[in-house]
């Protein structure tokens, strides 16, 4: 599970994990603003309720940060909470009951059910159990707030109850960053010029990447071998 809160909370049976490498230092922002800061310091207890709304296209690091925040947490004595609502749709809107005891809360891809009602109904009354009980909420969407469709015209202005930030996705120099930097916390270094060489040949994607870098570490580990660019090519010739 991605929180250590009791399974009775959940009206179903979730398999949601984080990923271990997930966190704020291995998190690239190409952008000079708050938002870091400001979900850095979930982690401290307040009076206050807080709430952040991220959206941006895919590849963006939406996932990414709220597994942080719940990574983060996992070393406090606050509790939290990761669901990708894309993917727990297909249970229903009861996953949501009860979050309100929880800390933080952190929903991924929330736009995939907004606009059902039932699930509409069910965000609208998180919210407000949040707000009243000082918990904080961090959720993200692929669009902006006024671009989602909601059945419920009172959960459109919660939604914007705190701030809202446009994540921008990476540039291939940036994504040479992130990936020296996730290389970095599994424990071995990997230069820029394989760093150049994986943006060429393989799919561009920050998490594909870092999916092969998981391979090749395991790789290298087994063949005691370095991350060299011949290493690489042999790897991926082979898969």
């Amino acid at each position: 599970m991605a929180t250590s809160w009791p399974q009775s909370f959940l009206q179903c049976s979730l398999d949601v994990t984080l990923r271990p490498y997930t966190t704020f230092e291995t998190f690239i922002h190409p952008d000079k603003n708050e938002l870091l800061p400001g979900l850095k310091n979930l982690a401290k207890s307040t009076t206050e309720p807080r709430q952040y709304f991220l959206w941006g296209t895919a590849q963006t690091g939406k996932s990414h940060l709220l597994q942080a925040v719940c990574n983060q947490l996992a070393y406090t004595d606050r509790k939290a909470v990761y669901l990708p609502i894309e993917e727990l749709a297909i249970a229903d809107s009861h996953v949501l009951n009860n979050l309100h005891q929880l800390d933080v809360v952190c929903l991924d891809n929330i736009d995939h059910v907004l606009g059902d009602e039932e699930w509409d109904r069910a965000f609208f009354l998180l919210i407000n159990e949040l707000r009243a009980e000082n918990r904080s909420l961090v959720v993200t969407a692929s669009l902006r707030p006024n671009d989602i469709k909601i059945s419920l015209p009172d959960l459109a202005s919660r939604l914007v109850w705190g701030p809202v930030y446009k994540l921008r996705p990476l540039t291939d120099k940036q994504k040479e960053t992130a990936l020296r930097m996730q290389a970095k916390a599994r424990g071995f270094e990997i230069s820029l010029e394989v760093c150049s060489y994986l943006l060429r040949r393989y799919p561009r994607e920050l998490s594909k990447l870092v999916e092969l870098l998981d391979q090749l570490d395991r790789q290298s580990l087994s063949q005691q071998r370095k991350i060299t660019i011949p290493f690489v090519k042999l790897i991926l010739d082979k898969t």
